[in-house]
């Protein structure tokens, strides 16, 4: 791979257009159109069709763009030159040109392989900004554990695997940053004794391993952990929400109607509108120190990974508890 100095398609698009449309002659408008419109731009007797151009990286910005060199552009000017003779023409001064890692080389023969490599530009600016959201996610994290002042509430929820609007059990660990502390709940629904997993989940709701499981109704194990995230709230004025692949079990809560307490004394449904200080997935975070977003991994495969002790996964107490254990290993708190 090589650098290289280099302007965006589309600012040289975006730049000339702008010049053209500001001449207030319309005539140089619908040459202007008719020149960049794909029917005669890849036409086969065109002087464009095959124009070599580049899949770079912006050495400034990171960014993906399709780009050409500077000397192509000259020709593109001479090329509108002759097709508006009488039109005042852009000048290479009102482009930006910058410095580009050019990743692959195409040349542009029809339209096809140009929208093909714009959307292949996207897709990597989409997948970069998804990684740079992630690692400050990360960064956030290590602030927030590390800052000594919030409670981090680590929710789980076991599913009966074969109808999922049935709740087996709900866990929660709470790592109090301010005492360095933990605090370990696991409720399982008595409404639900004779029903059992093993099929596709493994059924570990009798191995809670961090204190003694708690059979209740559901409400009544929901109106424990409104309790505990309200004491935080009264202490802190906020807590930490962490999970690992936590967008399931909100989905859960919300199913139940559960309410979260707000800063300013209310509550909500929307987790979103709570007095949540921040909302941290594992998954997320991990992918993150590894820079790579797709598929992240189990929350016992992530912990495989990084050497952390494990045994009784898939019960609601036990994968909230070792969800914040990974979270500490993954912003360094011993």
């Amino acid at each position: 791979m090589t650098i290289e100095k280099a302007v965006s398609w589309n600012n040289v698009y975006e730049t000339w257009r702008h010049h053209f449309y500001n001449l207030g002659d319309e005539e140089a408008k619908n040459g202007f159109n008719a020149f960049f419109d794909p029917k005669n731009f890849f036409a086969p007797h065109s002087p464009t069709i095959g124009m070599p151009l580049a899949l770079g990286i912006s050495q400034v910005d990171g960014r993906y763009e399709v780009v050409m060199g500077l000397h192509i552009c000259e020709q593109l000017i001479e090329f509108l030159r002759e097709k508006l003779p009488c039109t005042p023409l852009p000048t290479l001064s009102n482009l930006s040109p910058a410095k580009y890692e050019i990743i692959e080389r195409f040349e542009a023969t029809h339209n096809e392989i140009l929208q093909r490599t714009h959307q292949k530009a996207k897709k990597r600016n989409k997948a970069r900004t998804k990684l740079m959201d992630a690692k400050k996610l990360s960064a956030l994290a290590r602030t927030l554990v590390h800052g000594g002042k919030y409670v981090l509430v680590s929710i789980d929820i076991e599913a009966y695997e074969m109808d999922h609007s049935i709740l087996l059990e709900i866990g929660w660990s709470m790592y109090d940053a301010a005492s360095d502390r933990f605090l370990d709940q696991h409720y399982a629904m008595d409404t639900y004794k004779h029903l059992t997993n093993g099929k596709f989940v493994s059924d570990q709701r009798m191995r809670f391993n961090f204190g003694t499981t708690v059979w209740c109704s559901l409400k009544q194990a929901l109106k424990e952990l409104r309790k505990d995230l309200d004491w935080a709230v009264a202490r802190d004025g906020g807590f930490v929400l962490v999970g690992h692949g936590l967008d399931s079990d909100i989905k859960y809560l919300l199913q139940q109607k559960f309410k979260w307490p707000t800063a300013d004394g209310s509550e909500t449904l929307s987790v979103e509108e709570s007095a949540h200080v921040a909302i941290l997935n594992t998954d997320v975070i991990y992918a993150a120190s590894i820079n790579d977003l797709h598929n992240p991994p189990s929350l016992g495969k992530t912990m495989d990974l990084l050497d952390i002790e494990n045994w009784n996964l898939h019960n609601a107490g036990n994968d909230a508890h070792y969800t914040l254990l990974l979270l500490m290993k993954l912003v360094n708190k011993k």
